[in-house]
């Protein structure tokens, strides 16, 4: 998985490491959506920016600890897990690095907990900086996940016996948060069998992935999705012209900066389809607002094709590419087909001189039409390598393109669909923002990379044709419920 700024600086601490004595069998291993339910968790988990994520592990650790390999979780084993729930907590605090401002502990039996409920927490205690925040439905019931800061870690180690962090809810009154909740239902937990599967049958009776009648607005990758290199993908036009026919505002988003918004529309009419540059947004446009935003008169040392000096001149902002320039307030770093050792020497000295690194997108690869190419995210990583320097990411997954995507249709994330061929930045993206997203299998992500990730996009097709085709299907069933 991509390492980029994309995380909400609150770890999480899955706890799994009870023995499902009441209930008979390990809840652990339940399956849920495909997956054993704490891979299912651990994914949820990370898919909502917790960083880091521990999972605890206890009883049945032998079996567990298998299925989390190659995913990005900490495991922390708590061999003393038959001391009840104390001992778990204990476990994972002692996992966690050193500076973590607050933690959000996730049990492992409350399979409907989400990537919004998990991220509703973190936005609460940003806002609030409260000590202690617990969920709260209409009628007043109170649940499990709960967030605790890091000053009452020191009273959770100090717990004993089958002793939770609820025991410090009366002792800190005053230091706990309510996160409201709209339905109490999404906090329910396994108990015991019945209840694990009425909870599947309600999950499994609750309609399409995708409620394509709400949707009014598109963001929509192009390399993979739209075309592989110079070769227009099957049903582009198509596509398009459902779009238009449907009224949907949409916005064609891409980690390519090398190519500025007119090169694109001329790239499309080329394909039959024709749009305008106020409906194409790339990753230097939103690095450039973003230096622009923090320096307005900032001086910024760039690499990257003509998409990077538009972007960076568009802004007002002083644009350089000489490599002997002797001071730079930003490095803005974009995908560069003539990418020189010499460059990567000039960029790495003005960072180390104190210029900010900004790099455009963390894509590692770029995808032409029979092969893969390095990209981006091979360049930035080459100047942290040499510097020890992160650099500011703008595009996906980070948070910005989309959001400014979506600021430009007037369009919010729930009605927001997110199309993209690249689980780890299209789709990990739009789910941390709350949109609904399709993978579409056409590009770099593979139906086998697919099985195996914790990243889980709402829907997925094979094709962009087919994608077209349940829209469509969707709004003529709605015209005329009978045509089906």
């Amino acid at each position: 998985m991509n390492s980029t700024n994309t995380s909400t600086g609150v770890a999480g601490i899955v706890l799994a490491a009870g023995g499902s004595r009441r209930f008979g069998q390990a809840k652990q291993l339940l399956e849920w959506g495909g997956r054993p339910l704490v891979t299912h968790i651990a994914d949820t988990a990370w898919m909502a920016g917790l960083d880091p994520v521990i999972v605890v592990v206890g009883a049945a650790a032998d079996r567990v600890i298998p299925l989390l390999e190659n995913r990005p979780v900490q495991v922390a084993r708590n061999y003393r897990w038959d001391q009840g729930m104390s001992s778990s907590l204990q476990a994972g605090i002692a996992a966690l690095p050193p500076g973590i401002e607050a933690a959000l502990f996730i049990p492992i039996d409350q399979p409907l907990i989400s990537v919004p409920l998990l991220q509703g927490f973190v936005r609460q205690w940003r806002t609030t900086r409260a000590g202690i925040i617990v969920p709260k439905a209409p009628e007043g019931q109170r649940g499990t996940p709960v967030l605790f800061a890091s000053e009452f870690f020191p009273e959770l180690t100090a717990l004993t016996g089958d002793v939770g962090g609820r025991a410090l809810f009366g002792q800190h009154a005053q230091r706990v948060t309510y996160l409201p909740i709209s339905d109490a239902s999404i906090l329910a937990d396994v108990d015991t069998p019945e209840t694990y599967t009425a909870l599947l049958e309600s999950t499994q009776a609750a309609g399409p992935a995708i409620d394509w009648d709400s949707l009014r607005g598109l963001i929509c990758d192009m390399d993979g999705v739209l075309w592989r290199g110079d070769s227009p993908l099957p049903g582009l036009e198509a596509f398009f012209a459902v779009l238009e026919a449907l009224q949907i505002s949409y916005m064609l988003v891409t980690n390519n900066s090398s190519r500025t918004p007119d090169q694109y529309v001329e790239k499309l009419r080329k394909m039959g389809v024709e749009t305008t540059t106020k409906h194409v947004l790339n990753s230097a446009m939103a690095a450039a607002r973003h230096i622009a935003e923090t320096k307005p008169d900032a001086t910024v040392f760039a690499i990257g094709g003509p998409g990077v000096r538009q972007a960076v001149e568009a802004e007002g902002l002083a644009y350089r590419d000489d490599i002997g320039i002797k001071h730079a307030d930003f490095v803005l770093v974009g995908w560069d087909q003539q990418l020189t050792w010499t460059k990567l020497a000039a960029a790495t000295r003005l960072i180390l001189d104190g210029a900010t690194f900004v790099s455009t997108n963390p894509d590692r690869t770029f995808p032409l039409e029979a092969t893969l190419a390095p990209g981006n995210g091979a360049q930035t990583a080459a100047l942290t390598a040499a510097t020890g320097v992160t650099p500011i990411v703008a595009g996906k997954p980070a948070a910005l393109l989309y959001q400014q995507a979506m600021a430009r249709m007037g369009t919010p994330p729930e009605s927001t669909l997110v199309i993209g061929d690249r689980l780890d930045t299209d789709i990990l993206g739009g789910i941390r923002l709350g949109n609904p997203t399709a993978l579409v299998l056409t590009g770099v992500s593979t139906a086998d990379e697919l099985h195996g990730s914790p990243i889980r996009p709402t829907i997925v097709f094979n094709d962009l044709p087919s994608l077209t085709e349940a829209w469509y299907r969707s709004a003529i069933k709605k015209e005329d419920p009978h045509n089906g």
